[in-house]
């Protein structure tokens, strides 16, 4: 199915071995819930603006999936590590 949702994360990442970790274990939670990794990468060039560590964007099949993704109650056990290891801002993108 095409992705209509996109989650775009942007990172400064402040505690590697923390992160790695968030990142372990937040794939398999993205991938129960039928997302999937678009793009996620430090190769980043800006258009303008200052330009970001890291950069994510993750396709699900709906705003409910990627709503009830990143709403779940396995997330919610793991955001701690996001939150204590990132400087992020992440939102979700509808495609009209």
């Amino acid at each position: 199915m095409k992705k209509v949702v996109f989650v775009v994360i942007i990172e400064e990442i402040s505690n590697q071995e923390m992160y790695d970790n968030y990142i372990r274990q937040v794939v398999e939670i993205i991938q129960s819930h039928n997302g999937e990794y678009i793009a996620r990468s430090n190769k980043i060039m800006p258009l303008s603006g200052s330009r970001p560590e890291r950069s994510v964007v993750i396709g699900f099949d709906s705003m409910e999936e990627a709503r009830k993704c990143f709403f779940s109650e396995e997330y919610e056990k793991i955001k701690h590590l996001r939150d204590n290891s990132t400087k992020s801002r992440a939102f979700l993108i509808e495609n009209a």
